[in-house]
């Protein structure tokens, strides 16, 4: 049985770079004396990746990996666990039927992962996507579901988790992106390259912000991290500066939603997740 004294995170998440989202978080945490456990339940290989970055991998599998490898350990992750499920794509596309992707798996397979996991780490504090899994991928709905069943069926253990987050951020922003879309023509429920990006629906799902815990002296190792996954995130060098100029002013809390226990009417703002 872990030390009760030792604080610890388990993240669950879907693809490689999904981990970005709390990397100011984890970082505080660990640089705090917290251990934090990452799942990541698919290599990501259904990403587009230019030829230039598979030089040297033989799969984009190969790829991803390495770049979540890079990228866990700039943020501090004390434990990576992969899962190794197939990328399943967007709904309704031949990558959501694969045999072998993460959303063809069996729900009681990949929740019995997840408590396994969940069971040997022993976290305080659990931290996956919301119902909708933040935009609607097939694979982030699945690893938020196996995630909550796993949770509850530990909470009547005497060390079970404490408590259930949801990565979330400011709806009202969120409303305001999806009036700028349609005011520039854009229809905010068919986004994205193939169309299949529904802002008006991840925006529905999304639950209210109950925490904010400041982050801005711990930033630097999520910038290097974002830097390791550049096969699926570059910014142009004339808008790269000014992103990084910004950062320390637009980044400064992360913020989450708490399902579990659910958060009180007229209950303040939480701004530590181990109180």
């Amino acid at each position: 049985m872990k030390d009760a004294a030792v604080k610890s995170i388990l993240a669950c998440f879907a693809h490689p770079d999904d981990e970005l989202g709390v990397g100011p978080l984890v970082s505080r945490a660990v640089a705090e004396g917290a251990q934090a456990t990452l799942i990541c339940a698919t290599d990501g290989d259904v990403g587009t990746v230019d030829e230039k970055y598979l030089r040297g991998y033989d799969s984009i599998a190969a790829l991803r990996l390495a770049e979540l490898a890079c990228a866990s350990s700039a943020i501090g992750f004390t434990e990576v666990v992969t899962f190794g499920y197939r990328d399943s794509g967007m709904m309704g596309s031949a990558d959501n039927a694969a045999p072998g992707s993460l959303w063809q798996a069996p729900l009681d397979e990949v929740t019995a992962r997840v408590e396994e996991v969940m069971r040997r780490a022993r976290p305080q504090v659990v931290i996956t996507f919301n119902t909708y899994g933040a935009y609607g991928h097939p694979d982030h709905i699945k690893i938020h579901q196996a995630t909550v069943a796993a949770f509850q069926r530990l909470q009547a253990e005497p060390d079970g988790p404490r408590a259930l987050y949801y990565t979330t951020g400011p709806r009202r922003l969120a409303r305001a992106a999806v009036m700028v879309l349609r005011l520039l023509g854009r229809d905010p429920r068919h986004l994205g390259r193939n169309k299949d990006v529904d802002i008006v629906a991840a925006v529905a799902a999304m639950t209210p912000i109950t925490t904010r815990v400041a982050v801005a002296g711990y930033l630097a190792g999520t910038e290097k991290a974002l830097r390791c996954h550049a096969s699926q995130i570059s910014f142009p060098p004339l808008l790269d500066l000014p992103r990084r100029a910004l950062a320390p002013l637009i980044q400064r809390q992360t913020t989450l939603s708490r399902a579990y226990p659910a958060p009180r009417r007229g209950e303040p703002t939480e701004r530590d997740i181990f109180a």
